[in-house]
């Protein structure tokens, strides 16, 4: 497996070494560092230059342990090293731009870029947590046993519910990651209670007994499979046998919190056909949000 990186991501994150944000940076190696860099001022040929500049980034991006503690953590998943052909570092637009991707070439070879902002850096372990739990979710991908599928298959649901089922299918796969880091002697990217409260939310129409057992199977979980994290985004009997949320739990229709329920068992015919037109899988007992209640009876009045 190759390991590359975008220029951008290197420059940034040796400078976030050399201002001294990363602990254990001492001040000899950043005068050293900007002496070597002004130096290269001096070459007039421009592309020339920016390569001296990245060979330099490179070079100080290793000196500073920074390529060691990717090697080091990719290392940990001989599957994925096995099965990648490159690994590519980017440098990350925001927070929500982060994460991993796995590409799948015509020929079957297996490249995957790691989306990373170089400020992650200056976090102390923080950013080692974070880049293994990102590894463990490529290592499923690549892994057979899993059975990772890149589209997730919901012929039934409607955009604004597969948009919610892909949104729990991340919530579910990121319990069952934490959970086997925790297992295995790592610290995770969010505690267990973390992971509960965002599971209860999620899963607010379920009863506390149900939700308690399902949890505890995720996290617990040494060798989970896709399959049956879909089943649970997207399994109809697990919906017909779902109740109405609790205060403050997930309406199933537009998935906003609510403490105001409304009566979904008087909802007249006209209404209750409407809203199985769109949400096919909904049934009376998961009830409703007074705001969609309002939504859905004004557009039986235009």
């Amino acid at each position: 497996m190759q390991l590359r990186y975008d220029e951008d991501f290197i420059e940034a994150a040796v400078f976030v070494c050399a201002n001294g944000r990363r602990p254990g940076v001492s001040a000899l190696q950043v005068a050293r560092f900007h002496r070597q860099r002004e130096k290269l001022y001096l070459i007039l040929d421009p592309d020339e230059r920016s390569a001296a500049f990245f060979h330099l980034h490179l070079a100080w991006f290793r000196e500073w342990g920074l390529e060691e503690m990717l090697m080091r953590l990719v290392g940990d998943f001989p599957l994925l090293c096995g099965e990648l052909d490159v690994l590519a570092v980017r440098k990350a637009r925001g927070k929500t731009d982060e994460g991993a991707e796995l590409y799948v070439g015509e020929r079957g070879v297996k490249n995957a870029i790691l989306a990373l902002r170089p400020e992650a850096f200056a976090g102390g372990n923080g950013v080692t947590d974070y880049v293994r739990h990102e590894f463990m979710h490529l290592n499923d991908m690549v892994d057979p046993a899993f059975g990772y599928e890149p589209e997730l298959q919901l012929p039934r649901l409607n955009p604004a519910q597969q948009r919610i089922a892909r949104e729990r299918y991340r919530l579910l796969w990121d319990i069952s990651i934490d959970g086997r880091l925790q297992g295995a002697g790592h610290k995770p990217v969010a505690t267990r209670e973390q992971h509960f409260q965002a599971f209860a939310r999620a899963y607010a129409f379920w009863p506390v007994e149900r939700r308690d057992e399902v949890f505890e199977q995720l996290w617990s979980s040494r060798t989970p499979k896709h399959w049956e994290l879909v089943s649970l985004i997207a399994d109809p009997r697990g919906l017909r046998e779902a109740r109405r949320p609790e205060p403050g739990g997930s309406c199933p229709l537009c998935d906003f919190p609510t403490f105001q329920w409304a009566d979904s068992s008087a909802l007249r015919p006209e209404l209750l056909e409407r809203i199985r037109s769109e949400f096919p899988l909904w049934t009376v007992e998961q009830g409703l949000c007074g705001r969609c209640l309002e939504t859905y009876e004004a557009i039986a009045h235009a």
